[in-house]
């Protein structure tokens, strides 16, 4: 599925998670690119915006569907999904596919050593 985004990706899964948890499911570049300029310091191009979405949709982690000329964007995944599969891989990977010895590890991990990595 999907284990690796760059922060750009992160913030704009981030932004239509959060929309669509508020019931919003028809977003288009411009919606995203609106919120991320008003939420973040670092200011992106609108073209960079939607060069990002269209990438993250051909890599089947955005849905995309043209209403006239616009085009509208939602997740393929729950943000829930993409923490369970990326667990899964980091299991497969270092834990014989095991996703207690994950969950073992996770708890054994100091919540100030966390948001400090």
């Amino acid at each position: 599925m999907l284990s690796k985004h760059g922060s750009l990706e992160s913030a704009i899964l981030s932004t239509l998670w959060d929309l669509e948890k508020d019931g919003i499911m028809t977003n288009t570049v411009k919606d995203v690119y609106d919120i991320l300029a008003k939420n973040n310091t670092e200011k992106r191009a609108y073209t960079t915006i939607k060069t990002v979405m269209d990438r993250l949709f051909e890599k089947n982690v955005l849905l995309r569907y043209k209403q006239g000329k616009k085009f509208f964007y939602r997740t393929a995944f729950s943000n829930d999904e993409v923490v369970i599969n990326s667990l899964q891989e980091i299991a497969n990977r270092y834990c014989n596919g095991s996703l207690s010895q994950v969950s073992k590890i996770l708890n054994t991990i100091d919540n100030d050593r966390l948001v400090s990595v």
